[in-house]
């Protein structure tokens, strides 16, 4: 994961914080993302992986992208 290319690719991933959190300056980055995502994790999902998906997507995008959230059954 650490050739430029995945790196680049990353970077259109990743949506920058003065964009997510009010009251955050733009501290230079002029980029903006091509394909921004914003990842939500039902820990209920999928295996009962939402712990390992929640520290995979935290580590390569930035953090306030990556939401996650407990269902609880209704029965």
């Amino acid at each position: 994961m650490g050739d430029g290319n995945s790196i680049r690719t990353l970077k259109e991933f990743t949506i920058p914080d003065y964009i997510l959190l009010p009251g955050t300056e733009n501290r230079g980055d002029t980029h903006l993302p091509e394909c921004p995502v914003v990842v939500f994790i039902n820990s209920k999902s999928g295996g009962q992986l939402g712990g390992e998906l929640l520290v995979t997507y935290s580590s390569l995008l930035n953090q306030n992208q990556v939401k996650f959230f407990f269902l609880q059954s209704r029965f």
